[in-house]
């Protein structure tokens, strides 16, 4: 990355410096050009990014409606939660919208080390766990003030 920020691991609070060190090590940082596709939708979903900074809009086909604009994600956030699901691929496509650093690690990987590093395992999910958890709260949010301002009309 470009060296401008000192931890790409900021958005995983409460994750010890033991850990963050570990997880660096089966990261890669890596830069996205505005305008480039990081993943698309109804793919295989096999990694996560820590972003570090820039933008990443997340986009859904609709039909009858196109492309609609679901997320704009930012420095920070995490991108790639589709890996979760018990069929991994992406639910939506991910294009970078300005230049992007993040940390970029295959979670193949991480669940390959579960047997292995139970701990560090179970401190890197409860850490995304968190993050997610924020994002959900954050959306439930931005839907109750969308649908007060309907019942104000």
């Amino acid at each position: 990355m470009n060296g401008h920020h000192a931890d790409p691991f900021s958005s995983l609070r409460g994750l010890e410096q033991a850990h963050r060190i570990r997880l660096a090590e089966l990261t890669t940082p890596v830069r996205f050009a505005a305008g480039d596709l990081i993943f698309q939708e109804n793919h295989a979903a096999t990694c996560l990014w820590l972003l570090d900074a820039g933008s990443v809009v997340l986009t859904t086909a609709i039909p009858g409606r196109g492309i609609v604009t679901v997320e704009t994600l930012h420095g920070g956030d995490v991108l790639g939660w589709s890996w979760l699901n018990p069929r991994p691929v992406w639910q939506f496509t991910a294009t970078a919208t300005s230049v992007t650093d993040a940390a970029e690690f295959d979670v193949t990987t991480l669940e390959q080390r579960a047997s292995d590093e139970p701990a560090f395992v179970y401190a890197v999910t409860r850490a995304l766990s968190g993050v997610l958890i924020a994002r959900l709260q954050s959306t439930r949010a931005r839907l109750l003030d969308l649908y007060a301002d309907n019942r104000q009309r």
